[in-house]
């Protein structure tokens, strides 16, 4: 399995639309379970307050369509161009591209987590993915990893905001 995770992930060999519609499912199943397992303990523990709206602020107050485009377009694209010089700070300054992955998640975990403390635990593994996926097409042009990063981030907030927007 994890040689499967490994080629979907490091493979730059093939299109960068079949390795977004390849990589997306990599993102997107492990962070359901995540956020479902996240779920269940927090209504186990009588904290299933941090799933509630409230915890998302004002975006329940915009139309359905304005909360689309700022979570499946605008979000993935201002991420990702901010995602580029973060990423190459650590990978200059860490001994191995896996911590500079793994310190990416974090720091985008952390910024998540600012607006609902649950949701940097949700969204970890997806900025596994979006960094890991960065990196390995930042090595054919800036553009290609731009552009294949925020469009897997593109797909994967299409799901969550298509549940928000018509929940």
């Amino acid at each position: 399995m994890i040689a499967t995770l490994r080629h979907a992930l490091l493979d730059r060999e093939v299109h960068p639309t079949y390795y977004v519609l390849r990589a997306w499912p990599v993102a997107i199943v492990p962070t359901l379970g995540i956020a479902t397992i996240a779920s269940i303990i927090a209504q186990l523990a009588g904290a299933d307050y941090l799933f509630h709206e409230s915890q998302w602020g004002n975006l329940f107050e915009m139309s359905s369509a304005m909360l689309l485009l700022q979570i499946v377009i605008v979000a993935p694209i201002l991420e990702t161009l901010l995602m580029a010089p973060l990423l190459a700070l650590f990978v200059r300054v860490l001994p191995q591209r896996r911590y500079a992955v793994l310190a990416s998640a974090s720091v985008w975990a952390i910024l998540h987590s600012l607006s609902a403390p649950i949701w940097g635990v949700c969204i970890f593994w997806t900025f596994v993915v979006f960094s890991t996926a960065f990196l390995v097409w930042r090595e054919v042009s800036l553009l290609h990893a731009l552009g294949v990063t925020a469009a897997i981030h593109a797909l994967n907030n299409a799901l969550a905001g298509l549940g928000l927007a018509f929940s």
